[in-house]
């Protein structure tokens, strides 16, 4: 569904979850200024029994001058939109209507129409609909700096403080120009006084796993348990933490850590594994299970055991029983990071499987395989393993491969500068498949691991045993060979 599919319809109300938030809120006044601009006329509106009452987002409410109303009949209207909900769901007030449109970032939980807009890989509403207006070339509207403030807020709020971004649009939406006084003032009124005793109780009661803590709240704002696990993972004797309090359907988690062999957004990954969803980057995450507190404890000492450790050029590895492979004739992605920067420039190469923070130099190439990851290698093993091609690489993966100059905060394709190249005969990979989840830390990357499953393969280059690294379950058949 596209935004401008719905501007047919003149007169529209525009419903958030009851007991909105920031997230529902933003979306529902940018959407409010988008169909405006469109000529049509949009109302926002929540129902349920309790008004807005949180500090910070009535003072968000004020700020950017948003009219919501609280009401316990529909308006008439032409379409009722629901956003960061879904009509019919357990926490948004039905109303009955003839028309109906739903844009949200949750897991689905009705049966979907034409005009539902719902990605639940995003990290909040606000992004979905910054993603949404940007395939409008909406390049004016987003320049807005009321418009760019409250999706950074919607983003903001809904992944603890940013520490829960899921997805590289999240991250693109994280990289807005935004009123950054008002977000100062916005982060200073998130607390009240029956929320710090939260805190404080929660703080006092920690259960304790080798370096692991889990301490429970009562049920708060999300951001209370962000900002409660920020105050635990200051302990000199943990590793890391995790905050948690009872909601509707499960259990929400915000999750710190302080050490390279646990990366915060892989833990939460696997606590909500199965049941739920989890993410974030290296040093804060979060999550939402679906299960007890008991299965979280279980899940919670699981993790303390299910990994194997390799360290690259480190680990004894028993390559030598390992099969050979070689590497298949597959029309692969590289560029030249020469071609992109100038030598020495700080930048963040943009994924779908996360940020890779580099220095540019002329010896460097970016690699962008079947499915669109992107690793980087170094000239001479691209020279001596791959042949390369003039003929410009297409876009195949459902994110572009960015690449990020750090310093002026300029965005490049990298799909723009890369060309097709082949694997030569003599790439020659030393694999097998992993039978029990591991973490590998690759040359390149000092501070993160790459993590595996069963099924995945652990392989390492037979001229260079050391330089290991895991490859997808999934990939593998595609990319790779038996030779003997």
């Amino acid at each position: 569904m596209k935004l401008s599919d719905l501007t047919k319809y003149k007169n529209i109300v525009i419903q958030t979850h009851n007991i909105p938030d920031a997230d529902s809120v933003s979306c529902a006044y940018v959407l409010q200024k988008y169909f405006e601009q469109h000529k049509c006329k949009a109302k926002i509106v929540y129902g349920g029994r309790i008004s807005i009452t949180k500090p910070s987002l009535l003072m968000f409410i004020e700020a950017l001058g948003i009219e919501i109303e609280l009401i316990s009949e529909l308006p008439p209207t032409d379409l009722l939109i629901t956003i960061d909900s879904q009509y019919g769901a357990g926490n948004v007030e039905k109303f009955p209507c003839e028309k109906f449109a739903v844009i949200d970032h949750h897991v689905s939980e009705i049966q979907e129409n034409e005009l539902c807009e719902i990605n639940p890989a995003l990290g909040s509403c606000a992004t979905l609909v910054f993603s949404m207006l940007s395939k409008e070339n909406e390049k004016e509207l987003l320049k807005n700096d009321k418009i760019s403030t409250a999706l950074y807020y919607g983003l903001y709020t809904d992944t603890n403080g940013l520490a829960e971004l899921r997805h590289p649009l999240d991250r693109d939406l994280a990289d807005v120009e935004h009123d950054k006084a008002l977000l100062k003032k916005l982060k200073s009124a998130n607390l009240t006084m029956p929320e710090l005793s939260i805190v404080s109780d929660a703080l006092k009661k920690p259960e304790v796993l080798e370096s692991i803590a889990l301490f429970k709240a009562e049920p708060c704002d999300p951001n209370i348990l962000g900002f409660s696990s920020d105050i635990a993972m200051q302990v000199d004797s943990l590793d890391a933490c995790v905050l948690y309090s009872s909601i509707s359907g499960g259990i929400k988690l915000s999750v710190r850590s302080c050490c390279r062999e646990i990366m915060a957004n892989e833990f939460a990954a696997f606590l909500c594994e199965g049941f739920g969803g989890g993410g974030g980057n290296l040093e804060k995450a979060g999550g939402f299970l679906k299960k007890s507190e008991e299965y979280l404890f279980a899940r919670t000492k699981e993790y303390l055991v299910a990994f194997d450790k390799i360290y690259a050029g480190q680990t004894q590895v028993d390559f030598a029983s390992m099969k050979r492979y070689r590497k298949l004739q597959v029309p692969v992605g590289f560029a030249k990071c020469e071609d992109l920067f100038q030598d020495g420039t700080r930048i963040t190469v943009r994924t779908m499987e996360g940020d890779v923070d580099l220095v540019a130099r002329e010896n460097i190439y970016f690699m962008i395989g079947i499915e669109g990851e992107v690793y980087p290698i170094l000239r001479e093993k691209f020279e001596k393993n791959y042949i390369a091609t003039l003929d410009s690489y297409e876009q195949i993966s459902e994110y572009p491969p960015t690449v990020i100059n750090k310093a002026t905060g300029k965005k490049q394709s990298l799909v723009r500068f890369a060309k097709i190249c082949f694997a030569k005969d003599e790439k020659i990979i030393k694999a097998k498949q992993i039978d029990k989840r591991t973490k590998v830390f690759t040359y390149w990357d000092l501070e993160k691991y790459f993590s595996g499953k069963p099924g995945d393969w652990l392989a390492a280059n037979e001229n260079d045993l050391g330089d290991c690294y895991i490859i997808n379950e999934r990939i593998f058949p595609q990319t790779y060979e038996l030779i003997d």
